[in-house]
């Protein structure tokens, strides 16, 4: 009989280490995660800014989980004061899916400093899979010059993974 109770504490005492080998390994898996998040490239140029048209010198896509890795922004964007202190940026964004989806943008100057002196936002709207279009996005400057300008693209939308209307 002695001999029994020696052989149940022994196998308890297996089933207990086992039991903890597994929960510290599920408790580390758990720990690492699966980081999905990807980054775009960046380019960045430096461009004397003027009063009337400035040319970007940082042009920057990020991508996330809200699908902007389905487009992508082409050649460098444009800045100009339009009327007070509204400014404009104009430049070119490709649909990188076979699908129509409406793109969303923001537009950021900045001055030497790199503080932001001007937001814009807006949408290429119903853009065809495959397509490279031209979007116009405004904003208001808080002063009439700026040194850089970035933009990015913060949303895709409308048939994501198949999905949508349009």
């Amino acid at each position: 009989m002695k001999h029994l109770i020696v052989m149940r504490s022994r196998s308890a005492a297996f089933w207990l280490v086992l039991a903890c080998c597994i929960l510290f390994s599920l408790i580390g898996l758990a720990a690492c995660g699966n980081n999905n998040t990807t980054h775009a490239s960046s380019s960045q140029q430096t461009t004397k800014s003027s009063t009337s048209v400035n040319t970007p010198s940082a042009t920057t896509t990020t991508q996330g989980n809200n699908h902007v890795s389905l487009a992508e922004l082409v050649g460098q964007p444009t800045a100009k004061l339009t009327q007070g202190a509204n400014f404009q940026v104009t430049g070119q964004v490709k649909n990188m899916d076979k699908l129509q989806h409406d793109i969303y943008l923001q537009a950021t100057l900045k001055d030497a400093s790199g503080k932001i002196v001007g937001i814009a936002r807006g949408l290429a709207d119903n853009v065809q899979g495959g397509q490279t279009v031209t979007f116009t996005i405004q904003g208001i400057a808080k002063q009439p010059t700026w040194t850089t300008i970035s933009v990015v693209i913060t949303k895709v939308s409308e048939n994501v993974d198949g999905q949508g209307s349009d």
